[in-house]
């Protein structure tokens, strides 16, 4: 339809968009051949993976794998219906009792996505009279829910909970409240300040605290619980989200909270009512990860080791690194336009080095961002050669920013 054409052609960056596929710069969609190992194979080429958020190495673990083939042959590829009709297992079931138990939560509700889980968990709790307290750079997910639970939204500057406090002391006393963070935000990966954010919300009539843990768990924590657990807060976050696709290897999520919290859940979050369940294999997946994370707290141990010695490697070799506060490791680049920042990704995958360009807005600032998150079977050998190929192409495209600089 000419309708569409239309719409298209006036997509305000739809020549460089259009330059880029052309000359085969376009960084995104690309075609995955393999596993996400730590080196694995995209449209024909091998390469470090730095690219995944495949924290825990389990999307390829032999128990989990075997776990999906289990319940396939067992149920099926699908379950034909909505948790509300014919689609819930008693896989699902025995996932929300484990995930529950392992958060010190009352109870956990199971999604098909950790989007599907943000988008459920704010707007099933939060309506037209109420007020969504949100930092700046939370994730896509979290702002899309507010606008579909109708809340009238407040953003705050990035991680600052001074001015969470100041919004929260001029809403009406009477209204409801929740202060929605990332215990890890995605593109830069640093925790959200959640005892400040705690403590504000704890002075503050009808209002709670939500934290989506997508890049904590399994990360950050001694059993690695997220940024709850790190700051020892998880028994004053009201609300916890979690998504399967990261740690777990597998494909869902989760919002675990209390009894009364998940059974509002249930009758008032349109989404989860009206869509299909979760595939028995990513139950029965996201299970089997969740069982080897509990048994194996030196799995997030080694993946935090990993980080270390990929910091220090760059360290060594004059490349600057945000602040690395969980898997996710940034290096902001010299040149912080958007073709620069594409180039700089093209010449690490023609090295061999596969990592995620942020560019603005996506960014949250002027600067283009290589995005590197490790794994647990990331190995010394291949940081360091990673480091290697880092500093010549940063070098070679004079990106490397002065180590000293402010």
């Amino acid at each position: 339809m000419s309708l569409f054409k239309d719409r298209l052609e006036a997509f305000p960056r739809i020549e460089p968009y259009r330059m880029a596929k052309a000359e085969h710069l376009w960084p995104y969609y690309k075609v995955v051949e393999s596993a996400a190992t730590p080196k694995f194979t995209i449209e024909g080429r091998e390469v470090t993976n730095f690219g995944s958020n495949n924290y825990l190495s389990l999307s390829y673990h032999p128990e989990v794998i075997a776990a999906a083939q289990a319940a396939t042959a067992k149920y099926g590829t699908g379950v034909t219906g909505s948790r509300l009709l014919n689609g819930t297992l008693p896989l699902h079931r025995d996932l929300e009792t484990e995930l529950a138990d392992f958060y010190g939560t009352q109870a956990a509700l199971v999604f098909s996505t950790g989007y599907v889980a943000n988008l459920c968990g704010v707007a099933g709790f939060l309506g037209r009279s109420d007020y969504a307290v949100v930092d700046k750079e939370a994730h896509n997910s979290l702002v899309t829910a507010i606008r579909l639970s109708g809340a009238r939204l407040k953003r705050f500057r990035h991680n600052d909970a001074d001015q969470v406090a100041s919004i929260l002391a001029d809403l009406p006393e009477g209204a409801v409240k929740g202060v929605i963070v990332d215990g890890v935000y995605s593109m830069r990966g640093d925790t959200a300040p959640l005892t400040e954010i705690v403590e504000a919300v704890a002075n503050t009539p009808n209002a709670f605290v939500f934290d989506d843990e997508a890049h904590g768990l399994g990360v950050l924590g001694e059993q690695g619980r997220g940024a709850g657990e790190l700051f020892g807060l998880l028994d004053e976050i009201d609300i916890t989200t979690i998504t399967f696709s990261k740690a777990l290897g597998s494909c869902g999520g989760a919002v675990l909270g209390s009894a009364e919290a998940i059974e509002l859940l249930t009758i008032t979050a349109e989404p989860f009512i009206f869509t299909a369940s979760n595939v028995p294999a990513s139950m029965a997946a996201a299970l089997a990860a969740l069982r080897i994370l509990r048994a194996e707290p030196e799995r997030p141990r080694r993946l935090r080791a990993n980080v270390a010695h990929l910091i220090g490697a760059l360290t060594e070799r004059g490349i600057r690194t945000n602040p690395a506060e969980s898997a996710i490791v940034t290096i902001p680049l010299k040149h912080h336009d958007d073709v620069s920042t594409v180039f700089t990704f093209r010449d690490l995958f023609e090295l061999g080095v596969f990592c995620n360009p942020v560019i603005p807005p996506a960014s949250h600032g002027s600067s283009g961002l290589l995005r590197l998150s490790l794994m647990a079977d990331h190995d010394a050998d291949l940081l360091d050669d990673a480091a290697d190929i880092i500093c010549k192409v940063l070098t070679d495209g004079d990106q490397l920013l002065d180590p000293e600089a402010p």
